[in-house]
């Protein structure tokens, strides 16, 4: 093996060790019991941010608790209120009342699985939220399931047939629920053979019950995956990109905010957006990889379109919220 392919295979080797959560970077410690004290953090860069959105805020999230961190997925809760979901199992209330975003005192909690033996139902991708009950949907990757979390607190898990074969690292990592109840629902990995084409699926109503889906093609731009969505008043969608890009001593990441509307989705047709913003350099060249719109309560067409990144419990990242205007 020529001194070249050695050098690509560990550099592959190191970044892969850096993205591993908690593994080398950073171990987590104490208890799953314990209360994470979580500490918002204004920041003030803002270079590295282009499209047609006003970014209007940014903050670091940070907490010593062991198991904080990891944040791939949000959801509106109304129009002062956010939820973070993390790839290690975890939900976490944010109030938005103030100027400054809050992490509600005590709000952090478990909500992984436990299986037979030692293991869990953890990486938690995606979220959803049906607005007058309170009904949460979480995506899984790894078992590939659909949890739902109803307002009484009944928990429902189901692994959905159709997304059976998708990858164990690169399935339901994008989930929306649209305003008429049904779900879009797309693997974070392309299909074979292809690193813009992703599977797509439509289901008519919620995805913990047995309803069958209708499949679509999602094109991606070149060399990014979906890995969030979500609904804004118009109807259409918001669909959050993201590429890699493999660096020492740690990956770092290109972001991009697609639009497109599902009501031009079509049976096995093919379905792609168009970038609007993009996100790059500096803590904006982190690994993004939730996003939520959130209505203003005076004038609902209106909001912020709110995005989290994944720290992925590395040395090397941050858990980053954004808040951008959307004037409707």
């Amino acid at each position: 093996m020529s001194r070249a392919n050695l050098w690509r295979i560990a550099l592959l080797f190191a970044v892969a060790l850096g993205l591993a959560p908690g593994l080398v970077w950073r171990t987590p410690t104490g208890l799953r019991e314990d209360v994470a004290v979580v500490r918002v953090t204004p920041l003030a860069e803002r270079a590295g941010v282009a499209g047609k959105l006003s970014l209007s805020g940014v903050w670091e999230l940070s907490s010593p608790h062991g198991w904080f961190g990891g944040f791939s997925a949000l959801a509106a809760a109304g129009p002062r209120h956010l939820i973070a979901g993390s790839d290690r199992g975890w939900l976490l209330d944010l109030d938005l009342t103030g100027p400054t975003p809050r992490a509600v005192p005590g709000s952090f909690r478990f909500v992984g699985e436990r299986l037979q033996g030692r293991e869990e139902v953890l990486d938690l991708e995606s979220l959803a939220r049906e607005p007058a009950s309170g009904t949460l949907w979480g995506g899984f990757e790894r078992e590939n399931v659909v949890f739902r979390w109803a307002g009484d607190g009944t928990r429902t898990i189901r692994p959905p047939p159709e997304i059976d074969r998708w990858s164990e690292n690169s399935g339901p990592e994008t989930m929306a629920r649209l305003a008429d109840g049904r779900f879009i629902m797309i693997a974070e990995g392309p299909l074979d053979g292809s690193d813009t084409v992703h599977e797509g699926l439509l289901f008519p109503s919620d995805p913990a019950e047995p309803v069958a889906a209708q499949r679509f093609r999602f094109r991606a731009p070149a060399n990014y995956d979906p890995v969030d969505m979500t609904e804004v008043p118009d109807g259409r969608v918001l669909i959050l990109l993201r590429r890699v890009r493999y660096t020492l001593p740690a990956a770092t990441f290109d972001t991009a905010i697609a639009i497109a509307d599902p009501r031009l989705i079509r049976p096995d047709g093919e379905w792609q957006g168009e970038v609007i913003q993009r996100m790059t350099g500096g803590v904006f060249a982190d690994n993004f990889e939730g996003i939520a719109f959130v209505p203003d309560a005076a004038h609902p067409l209106r909001g912020a379109i709110w995005v989290i990144a994944d720290d992925n419990f590395s040395v090397f990242q941050k858990s980053v919220l954004l808040r951008f205007d959307w004037e409707g």
